[in-house]
């Protein structure tokens, strides 16, 4: 039989020495996971705040469009048709680009 010098209380107190480094790392890695998730639910939320102001800023403009629309709609009509054709292509264009921009159409 070979002694390897130590004793019961040393391996026991190697094992309670291992046992807390581990926990250490273990409570460590959770602690930055959490600050990880933190991290994320704060990303989540500005981006939802941001896509609730486009959609709020998206309402105010088809409202402004409407409203520009209506107003300049008997007037359209006074104007020469080739006036007309570039008003009706400006329309298009900018409902396209509304498109695009929010995914809605007037």
């Amino acid at each position: 039989m070979t002694d390897t010098g130590q004793g019961p209380t040393d391996s026991t107190g190697a094992l309670v020495d291992l046992a807390r480094q581990a926990a250490y790392v273990v409570i460590g890695m959770a602690v930055i996971e959490v600050q990880k998730a933190q991290v994320r639910r704060q990303q989540l939320l500005r981006g939802y705040r941001m896509a609730k102001r486009a959609k709020d800023f998206d309402t105010t403009v088809t409202q402004m469009i409407n409203a520009v629309d209506s107003t300049l709609e008997p007037m359209l009509e006074r104007l020469p048709e080739s006036a007309q054709a570039m008003v009706r292509q400006a329309r298009e264009t900018r409902d396209e680009l509304r498109t695009r921009v929010f995914g809605s159409s007037l």
